[in-house]
This record gives C-alpha cells, structure tokens and sequence, in this order.
C-alpha cells in the first residue's frame, strides 16, 4: 500500500472489501472517528471536490497516523475531476485515499494517470472480478439484453423507461444497466482481441457509460444508441 491513491471499478459492496482490508492492513480503525472518511456519491460533484480537500486538510487525531478516505462514486463530473488533479498530485504525507467507480472509464486519463488501479482479484473473493455480485435483476437484465434482437432490446429499454415513468424504478436502476451490459460483454470476450466489431461493441458501451452521468442525460437515448451498436 506504497501509493497515496487507488482506485477500483465495481459496485458498493466493494466499500465493505476496502474497509476491511483498511482494518486488516491496520491502517485505521472503521470506527466513526475523525481520521476515518466514508462517503457514498450517487454523482460526486464540484461541491463534493471542495468537501474533501477541506477534510484532507484536518491533520490525524494521531499524531504519526493515516487519514483514510474510502469514496464510491456513482458519478463525477468533469468539473469535479479537474478539481481533485492537485488533491492527487500533492496529497498529505498521512492521506490514503481509495475510490470506488463503477467503470474506470468515467475517469479522465488526467485523473487516472495519478490513481493506482487496486486489482479486485488481489483483495476481494472470486464473485467481485466476476460481477456475479451485481443484484439479480440487474443483472439477469443485462444478460437479456445482450442476448436479444435488437427489436426486443428496444422493447426491454421501453419496459424500463416506462417503470421509471410510474415509479416503479429509479433512473439509477438504468445506469446501473448500462454498466451491468458493459460487465457482460466483457465477461463474454465481445471487447477483447483485435476483432473489430467486438472493440466497437466495448467502446460503444463505455461512452454510454461515460455520458449517463451528464446532468440531463437522455438515458432512453443511451440505451437504444448501445441496443443498436453492440
């Protein structure tokens, strides 16, 4: 754990993965305390970035002793990144910080370029590389999906828009599958090799990924541009 800052691609649960592993390394305690920094970002803002650099700015309680910052971001926008660049270029001697995002590809090549990538497969059990902790209608979804015609793709993303309409489910619930689609392709080796259509299919997906967390993203628009693509 040489590096200031890691970050890993995956879902919440991987929060509980890095807090025991803050714990088993003895880097801190998990306990609320002031050296101890936990926040969930449905989509982390330029507000957010100015939290946090206040917070990097309080010394340990301990003198000689870490401050640990575990973030998931759901999101970032652009802003929010180039707000962080000189957090991560001149971090405190005593910050850790670890963060959490659902594709890597959210990130700015400014931004990744300063993170260290935490392999999943080096901390947490077999079901985290694989995706198989994803919750079941999320990703029975995606598998369908990606199995299907595109005219029953189109229909799936209008059963989707529809349940969102009525409540029934949340806009989340939409870019959690456009990132659920991305873990199956990639499970299925659609995005690897020199093959061109199966690189244009994983690219088609990230830039879905990347434009969901726009402020007004048109999700339904997203969607149909993957179920026509891939």
């Amino acid at each position: 754990m040489s590096h200031h800052a890691y970050y890993l691609a995956g879902d919440r649960s991987l929060v509980t993965v890095i807090e025991d592993m803050v714990k088993d390394d003895g880097l801190v305690h998990a306990e609320a305390n002031g050296d101890y920094y936990r926040r969930d970002f449905s989509s982390f803002t330029i507000d957010d970035a100015r939290e946090l650099r206040i917070a990097h700015e309080t010394r340990p309680t301990h003198p000689g002793g870490w401050k640990i910052f575990i973030l998931y971001f759901g999101g970032i926008t652009v802003e929010a990144q180039n707000a962080l660049l000189k957090l991560f270029e001149e971090p405190a001697e005593y910050a850790k910080f670890f963060i959490i995002i659902p594709s890597e590809h959210l990130l700015l090549p400014t931004v990744r370029s300063r993170l260290a990538l935490l392999e999943i497969a080096n901390i947490a059990p077999k079901k985290h590389a694989s995706g198989s902790d994803m919750p079941g209608s999320v990703r029975s979804l995606a598998e369908k999906f990606v199995s299907s015609s595109q005219a029953e793709r189109l229909l799936l993303i209008k059963k989707l828009m529809d349940d969102i309409a009525n409540e029934k489910r949340t806009k989340q619930d939409a870019i959690d599958l456009v990132h659920a689609i991305e873990k199956v392709l990639y499970e299925r080796k659609l995005g690897i090799g020199n093959d061109p259509a199966r690189m244009q299919a994983m690219h088609v997906i990230q830039i879905a990924g990347k434009y969901a967390y726009d402020r007004s993203p048109s999700l339904k628009m997203l969607l149909e541009f993957v179920a026509l693509s891939i």
